[in-house]
């Protein structure tokens, strides 16, 4: 009996030190995936196919409180006229900065492209200049339990009343039941 239970404690040992060496064999909780890409908000401000609206106008010194709801979509290239709709962003953003221009943003990029279809993450952050960070803060569908950043920089000369950001997505995120936890995806 002495050695069986010596030979227990010497696989159990091995499986922590093995553990520790290779995170794939130390997953308690279904493995998390990552995933890089990088598409662009097409933010149509004013003109033909606006895809925001203010709901809440302010009259306060940089429009402190200017509320607007938003359906922006999210595409696969730099030029709407050729790029493909991936995802739209549904939410909200709101200027919350009394020295302004700082609009806070909240929106699901919820997926439709055929491989993500209804997947989405859930996004949150300050958009203050032609570049900046917001976070991932959950996810649905294949990004579930997102977390994350989407780095965005503004590209220059968009049409009149419009707005164009190179969005480059990272995040992590746990591949639902029934799927096999794989490489990054670009």
């Amino acid at each position: 009996m002495a050695s069986s239970s010596r030979v227990l404690s010497v696989i159990l040992v091995l499986h922590f030190v093995l553990s520790m060496a290779t995170p794939s064999l130390s997953c308690v909780i279904p493995c998390e995936s990552e995933i890089n890409l990088r598409l662009y908000l097409h933010q149509i401000a004013a003109g033909s196919g606006t895809n925001q609206v203010a709901i809440v106008a302010s009259s306060q010194p940089a429009g402190f409180g200017t509320t607007a709801v938003n359906d922006w979509t999210v595409i696969d290239g730099p030029n709407p006229g050729t790029a493909t709709i991936v995802a739209r962003t549904k939410g909200m953003h709101v200027q919350a900065d009394v020295g302004g221009p700082g609009w806070f943003n909240y929106f699901s990029m919820v997926f439709e492209d055929a491989r993500r279809r209804g997947s989405s993450f859930e996004v949150m952050g300050m958009n203050r200049a032609q570049e900046g960070e917001m976070a991932i803060i959950g996810g649905t569908g294949e990004f579930a339990m997102a977390r994350g950043t989407i780095k965005y920089r503004a590209l220059a000369n968009p049409p009149p009343g419009q707005s164009i950001k190179e969005l480059n997505i990272h995040a992590f995120y746990v591949k639902p039941a029934g799927t096999i936890a794989g490489p990054t995806i670009q």
